[in-house]
């Protein structure tokens, strides 16, 4: 369901997201989703449960390694690129301040998942300090904000510049 909302959301943006255009997509008769669905914005709300768990996972996966810290956060950061490159549809909800200021439960979603992140960076900063690889006397919540500010930033001017990509492969098809 989380991919066939996705392929809608990466087609059509999320105010074409419906039940009923998810049921088409699916292949489904829209009662098959009604005991999954009250409204549409519980897919989008599903949507942000996945990335939630696949934050929850990739953060796991990334403190399991044992390893040094910087090649903790590559390996995180790397794989979250990869993560927003095969499933664009996070980054469109992500982004979108219309869905958190209509949908409160999608700002609570948020929070969580900024939480994770940031207790996360806040213990690997720690641990690093501790060991005395880096020396600084900047707090490690303002460092894990910064990090986390700077690689919001990033993907954004992705997800920007993959739409004009989108945008110009659509112009280009229209005028053949």
């Amino acid at each position: 369901m989380v991919e066939a909302a996705g392929r809608i959301i990466n087609r059509f943006g999320t105010n074409a997201l419906s039940i009923e255009v998810l049921s088409l997509e699916m292949g489904v008769d829209q009662n098959q989703l009604s005991p999954y669905f009250k409204n549409n914005d519980d897919i989008l709300i599903m949507i942000l449960q996945s990335l939630e768990k696949d934050i929850k996972q990739l953060v796991s996966d990334s403190m399991s390694l044992n390893g040094a810290s910087e090649k903790e956060l590559e390996t995180m950061f790397g794989t979250l690129n990869n993560l927003f490159g095969l499933k664009p549809y996070y980054l469109t909800i992500i982004f979108s301040t219309e869905l958190t200021e209509r949908i409160p439960v999608i700002q609570e979603i948020m929070l969580r998942i900024k939480s994770i992140a940031k207790i996360y960076l806040i213990q690997v900063i720690n641990h690093e300090k501790n060991e005395k690889a880096h020396q600084t006397k900047q707090k490690s919540r303002a460092m894990a904000n910064n990090i986390l500010g700077s690689f919001r930033q990033f993907m954004n001017e992705q997800r920007v510049i993959d739409k004009m990509v989108r945008d110009i492969e659509i112009l280009r098809i229209t005028q053949d």
